[in-house]
Formats: C-alpha cells, sequence, structure tokens
C-alpha cells in the first residue's frame, strides 16, 4: 500500500494530552493518582454560561451558524477587544473557532507558504513547532534563559531572522513558564517585528490569569504598525473554564482574517453553536467572574511555591501569569531510585506517574530538556497530596553510582 502523509507521520503527539489520558486510564481503573499535568482549570464553568447554554438548547439554537461565528458574537468579541485590550478589531476581523488551538493553527494556516520560518521562542507550549509543520512551515526554535525570567531578549530575536522567516509567535502569559511581558519589553521586540517585516501570532490564551499587579498587554495594540502585522489568539477555555465546549477566538488585520474564515469554512464550517451562546453568557459576567479566579489561583500558586521550597535541588522562576510553574530538576538527573534509571525529564515524568501516582509533564515536551511542567490547577486537597508525593519522589532519587 501507499505511504501515509509524510508531514502527519512526522508529527509528535501532544505530550500534555499524552500524559493527561494516562492519567485518566489510571483513575479509571481505581488507582488514587493526581495529576498536576495537564492545563486545565479546576474551577466550573460561570453559571452564566451554564444558563445561556441550557437556554438556547431549549429554544432549539442547533442549527447551523455563520462560518466565522455568531454575528452577535463576533460583535462583542469585537467590543472586548477595544475594550480590554485597546485593539479595535471590526467583527468582520474576528474568526471563532473550536478551541484556541484551531485559531493557532487556522492562522498559521491562512499565513504560511511552503518554507516559511517561524521563530518560537523555547520554551514553548507543544503545539505551536507541530503545528507550524503541519501547516507547511518551518519551526526555527530561540532559547531563553531562565536568569531572564525566560522572556525572548531583542537581540536574540533579530539574529533570528532570515531572508525566509515570516512569523514569531509569543505567548503572554507564557504556557510552560508564567512569563508576562511588559510593555516595554514588547515594544523591544516590536521594534525588530516591523524593522524586519515579520507577522506576528500573540497568544494570549491566559490574559486574566495573573499575579499581584501584573496585567497583560496586547502588542497589537502598541502602533498601527503592530496592528496591522498582528493577529490576537485567546478563548473561554482558561478564564471562563469552557475547555470541554472548545470555544477559541482570533482577531486579525482584514486580508488575513479573511483567509482564516475561507480555510475554517471548509476545515470545521464553525465551532460548536451552543458553546457560542454560552460565550455570550459568559462575557457581560466578566467583571463578577474574573477577580475571584485571580485570587483562587494566587492562593494556588502560593501554597505551590512554599512546598517547592522543601524540595532540595530544584529551582524554578515566580510566575507572573497562568497556573503552571516550570521546574528545573537539571541537578537531580541523571539518576537511579530502586534499580531505574531515569536519565531525563520523560523517565522522571513515567517514574512519577508509575511510582508515585502523580501526573506531570515532562520538559522535554515543551523544548527543554531537564524540566518539568507543574500545573497548581487543583484545589488546596489536592496540590497538598501531589506536591506530598512530589517531594517524596525526588528526595528518593540518588545519583548514579
Amino acid at each position: 500500500m501507499k505511504s501515509l502523509s509524510a508531514r502527519a507521520l512526522g508529527i509528535s503527539p501532544s505530550p500534555t494530552v499524552a500524559m493527561d489520558a494516562r492519567y485518566k486510564e489510571l483513575l479509571a481503573r481505581g488507582l488514587p493518582v493526581v495529576s498536576l499535568g495537564a492545563g486545565e482549570p479546576d474551577l466550573p464553568m460561570p453559571e452564566a454560561g451554564v444558563a445561556a447554554a441550557i437556554q438556547a438548547l431549549r429554544e432549539g439554537k442547533t442549527r447551523y451558524a455563520h462560518m466565522a461565528g455568531l454575528p452577535e458574537l463576533r460583535a462583542a468579541l469585537s467590543r472586548k477587544f477595544s475594550e480590554e485590550n485597546g485593539v479595535a478589531y471590526a467583527p468582520e476581523e474576528i474568526l471563532v473557532t473550536s478551541g484556541a488551538k484551531q485559531a493557532v493553527f487556522t492562522a498559521l494556516l491562512a499565513l504560511l507558504n511552503p518554507g516559511d520560518e517561524v521563530i518560537i521562542p523555547s520554551p514553548y507550549w507543544v503545539t505551536y513547532p507541530e503545528a507550524v509543520r503541519l501547516a507547511g512551515g518551518t519551526p526555527v526554535i530561540v532559547e531563553t534563559r531562565m536568569k531572564e525570567e525566560f522572556k525572548l531578549r531583542p537581540e536574540d530575536l533579530r539574529q533570528a531572522v532570515t531572508s525566509r522567516t515570516k512569523l514569531l509567535i509569543l505567548n503572554s502569559p507564557c504556557n510552560p513558564t508564567g512569563a508576562v511581558y511588559s510593555r516595554k519589553e514588547f515594544e523591544a521586540l516590536a521594534e525588530v517585528v516591523v524593522d524586519k517585516d515579520l507577522y506576528l501570532l500573540s497568544d494570549e490564551i491566559y490574559e486574566h490569569i495573573t499575579f499581584e499587579a501584573v496585567r497583560c498587554v496586547s502588542p497589537a495594540s502598541l502602533s498601527p504598525e503592530m496592528r496591522a502585522r498582528t493577529a490576537t489568539v485567546n478563548g473561554f477555555s482558561k478564564a471562563f473554564a469552557m475547555q470541554g465546549l472548545r470555544l477559541g477566538y482570533i482577531g486579525a488585520p482584514a486580508a488575513w482574517a479573511k483567509a482564516m474564515i475561507a480555510a475554517q469554512s471548509h476545515a470545521a464550517h464553525h465551532p460548536s453553536t451552543i458553546s457560542q451562546y454560552a460565550a455570550l453568557g459568559c462575557l457581560p459576567a466578566s467583571p463578577e467572574i474574573l477577580p475571584s479566579i485571580r485570587t483562587h489561583y494566587q492562593k494556588a500558586k502560593d501554597f505551590a511555591l512554599s512546598r517547592l521550597q522543601n524540595i532540595p535541588g530544584v529551582a524554578w522562576n515566580d510566575p507572573q501569569g497562568a497556573f503552571y510553574v516550570f521546574l528545573s530538576v537539571q541537578s537531580l538527573l541523571p539518576a537511579v531510585v530502586g534499580g531505574r534509571a531515569i536519565s531525563g525529564s520523560l523517565d522522571l515524568a513515567e517514574y512519577l506517574l508509575e511510582e508515585c501516582n502523580l501526573a506531570t509533564v515532562p520538559g522535554v515536551g515543551f523544548g527543554r530538556e531537564g524540566y518539568l511542567r507543574l500545573s497548581f490547577a487543583n484545589s488546596l486537597d489536592d496540590l497538598k497530596t501531589a506536591f506530598d508525593r512530589l517531594e517524596q519522589g525526588l528526595r528518593a532519587l540518588s545519583p548514579p553510582a
């Protein structure tokens, strides 16, 4: 038989999804596993969204919708972009998608030609390089440094640009590091973006989960030049705990948006109509919903960092946003425990799951060996159990003979 697609066969499955699947399999078998793995809110979906979805179902609003999303939702998102982000995207420049992940992929599909290079700072969300490859592009990975909070420096961006570079992907707040770029830092990067005639894909899915006085900046708001070359991704999975309803959105300059809408019309038609009505219920309730979300995750973050201080040999940056700690375990590796050899982060994650009943995600999936990504989106009771197991598991490691 003829072979399958080389493009598809060259793609690595998502390690976050794979680890979450293994965790749920063990849970279904009755094992006492807990998870610091999946990037999934532990809070319930807001009641305003639940009520709106139920009402839409009862009113029979289950027919096909506009291929770019419900007109009233795109209008609401246009107001949201203007009021919260300082970006004037018209409703016609907004595409509603089946999750922010689809928004990222559709943006790449509409922009890239074969061989176009895309600069991605490392550590990165696991999907970025694979989505670039699926869209025919070439990912170019630029390493960032823990001592600089894992943020891309303008000089490193400039050095990575070639004649084939077309796009930069930035994620702030960042999955997996929790880094949040300041306005000044974005302005310095924007100078390079404009000077080198690049596009920017700004993934802002965690914008409402920030800590202390930190607030997010949308690069598209910096100048008309940046607005003309930036696509802004967001969604309802994180702040509104609608992850299972799969609803994202993206605002972009008119030509880019038009190409994305055309692509989605063939790939998915449109996202779930009921999910869109749920979103319409959530958006007006944002002033009541969002402050409590920040308070919840602030408590979880404070607990997680306090527990890490008890574990020798690990290091981390203080996350300013999202709900992750990107934990350096470099000084603990390689290691052995009970005759089991642990050479890298994948081995370590498998050991913690199989021997300690604790799910984590190996850093290698985010482009950085020697790290684990820990999600503190959990109740304090679950976090206590999880960090007890993490500490016990890491303390049991010994250097190889």
